[in-house]
């Protein structure tokens, strides 16, 4: 297994957890984000979408970070990180999308917004960033993982851009029940920092 990442990206950090909290061995091919080789011809060969994380498993690429977490766990994790039982399936299935919606439009990109990565109304992504932080506080409230009774893949997609939406505007004071939620995703055996 071949992950093309760069460490400051939320997506390959999901994959790079996903990994360590299953101790799943894999090759790290860094991208010079700077000198935008992810947008190079070569590159986009691999993911004409020119982002990262991409990998490479046994002959075939793929370019989404939820499909590798869905690889690696349902490859390495069993039943507990994504079950197959259908409503256990759709209900971590339901928290991937979050992570693809508002967490996406929300949260990342008013990140990505004040730190000079991307263009467009913050204010706007900030508005979504806020439902989604109220999503998760409705979760988190009477819960203490976003799906089933146990950590699953549903957290590790959620996790970066939460833990980073100070640095596009939005305070977690106000939500603590998803500040005691990071604290208990970081707090999980071979969890590992995010840069």
């Amino acid at each position: 297994m071949k992950l093309y990442l760069t460490d400051s990206s939320g997506n390959s950090y999901k994959v790079r957890v996903l990994a360590s909290l299953l101790k799943v061995p894999y090759e790290k091919v860094y991208v010079d984000w700077d000198a935008k080789e992810h947008k190079s011809a070569a590159f986009l060969k691999m993911n004409p979408r020119g982002q990262v994380p991409v990998m490479e498993i046994e002959g075939r690429r793929f370019w989404d970070s939820t499909a590798h977490l869905v690889y690696i766990a349902r490859k390495y994790g069993g039943e507990k990180w994504y079950p197959t039982e259908p409503v256990d399936m759709a209900e971590v299935s339901q928290w991937l999308a979050f992570a693809q919606n508002e967490v996406y439009f929300g949260l990342q990109w008013a990140r990505g917004v004040v730190k000079g990565l991307k263009t467009g109304n913050v204010e706007e992504y900030r508005g979504y960033g806020r439902k989604a932080l109220d999503t998760l506080t409705w979760r988190l409230k009477d819960h203490e993982w976003l799906a089933l009774d146990h950590p699953t893949i549903a957290d590790v997609a959620c996790y970066p851009y939460v833990k980073r939406a100070p640095e596009g505007g939005l305070k977690l004071d106000s939500h603590p029940a998803v500040k005691a939620w990071l604290a208990r995703c970081e707090a999980l055996p071979g969890w590992v920092k995010l840069d």
